[in-house]
C-alpha cells in the first residue's frame, strides 16, 4: 500500500508530466501556427513570382516577335537595294534622270550660271578643283565616270570617300585611265584594278588617253587639266571648267561613249 505522502508525489509527477506535455503541445500548435504562416508566406511568394514569370515571358514573346518583324523588314530593305540597284542600271531609268536634270537645268538657268572656272591655285571666293570634284561626288546618285589618265592611289584615296555609299545606293562607277606598265614602273600612276573592283566599278584602259574629265550623273563634269596625282591636285598649276550646260554635257558624254568603244580600249570590272 502507497501511504499518503507517496500518493502526493505521484499526483505531482502526473501533473509535472501533464504540465510538460501542455507545453509541448502548445509549443507544436506554436510552431504549426508559424508553419502555416510560413506556408501561406511561400504560396504568396510563389504566386507573386509566377505573376513575375508570366510578364517575363509575355516580354520574352513581344521582344521575339518585334526581332521577327525586324528581320522581314531588314530582309526586305536588301530586297528593295536590290531592286533599286537593278533599276538604275537600266536605260529608262538613266533617260528619265536626264530628262529630270534638263527640266531643272531650263528651270533654273537663270539663277545657275553653265560653267565655272576652276584652278588648283584659287582664290578663296572660288572653288578649287578638288573642292568642287569633292562636292559632285557627294552629291552623286546614279553614275560617275572619271576619265584621267594617270592616277595616284595616294590622291584616289582622297577623293573615295563618298563612293562606297554611292555603290551601295545602286550607283555605277567607271574609271578610264592609260593604264601602261611603264607609267607604273616610272611612278606616274598607279594600277588601280584592286581598288575600282572592290567597288563594284569597271576600269577601261585607254592607250592613247590624254583628256582629263570628270562626270557626275551626265548632268555636270569637270573637264581640265588635272590629273588625280599629287602634282594635279597640289602642286602643279591646273585650271577647268565646271559645265553643267545641258548641250555641252550631250557633247562630252558621246565622247565617253565613244572612248568606250575605242579600238585601243580595254574593259575590266
Amino acid at each position: 500500500m502507497l501511504d499518503g505522502s507517496d500518493g502526493s508525489l505521484i499526483w505531482l509527477a502526473f501533473l509535472a508530466l501533464a504540465i510538460v506535455s501542455l507545453s509541448v503541445i502548445q509549443l507544436q500548435i506554436g510552431r504549426s501556427r508559424h508553419l502555416q504562416k510560413d506556408c501561406r508566406q511561400m504560396q504568396t511568394d510563389v504566386q507573386t513570382l509566377q505573376s513575375r514569370l508570366r510578364d517575363r515571358e509575355n516580354s520574352l514573346d513581344q521582344m521575339q516577335r518585334a526581332y521577327n518583324q525586324l528581320l522581314k523588314w531588314k530582309e526586305r530593305s536588301f530586297e528593295l537595294e536590290a531592286e533599286l540597284k537593278t533599276v538604275k542600271q537600266k536605260q529608262d531609268y538613266l533617260s528619265a534622270q536626264r530628262l529630270q536634270f534638263l527640266e531643272d537645268s531650263l528651270a533654273s538657268g537663270a539663277r545657275k550660271p553653265p560653267a565655272q572656272f576652276l584652278a588648283t591655285f584659287s582664290p578663296a571666293s572660288h572653288y578649287s578643283f578638288e573642292d568642287r570634284l569633292r562636292k559632285m561626288l557627294d552629291g552623286a546618285e546614279f553614275e560617275i565616270v572619271i576619265v584621267s589618265p594617270w592616277i595616284k592611289r595616294h590622291t584616289w584615296n582622297r577623293i573615295r570617300g563618298p563612293l562606297p555609299k554611292f555603290v551601295r545606293k545602286g550607283g555605277k562607277l567607271k574609271v578610264f585611265m592609260r593604264g601602261c606598265e611603264s607609267d607604273y614602273r616610272l611612278g606616274m600612276s598607279d594600277d588601280l584594278h584592286e581598288e575600282v573592283a572592290s567597288l563594284g566599278g569597271e576600269i577601261t584602259l585607254v592607250a592613247h588617253l590624254h583628256a582629263k574629265i570628270y562626270l557626275v550623273d551626265r548632268r555636270e563634269a569637270i573637264v581640265g587639266s588635272a590629273n588625280l596625282t599629287k602634282g594635279g591636285i597640289d602642286d602643279n598649276y591646273e585650271a577647268g571648267l565646271w559645265i553643267c550646260d545641258p548641250a555641252a554635257i550631250k557633247e562630252i558624254c558621246s565622247f565617253i561613249d565613244g572612248l568606250q568603244h575605242s579600238e585601243s580600249t580595254r574593259t575590266n570590272r
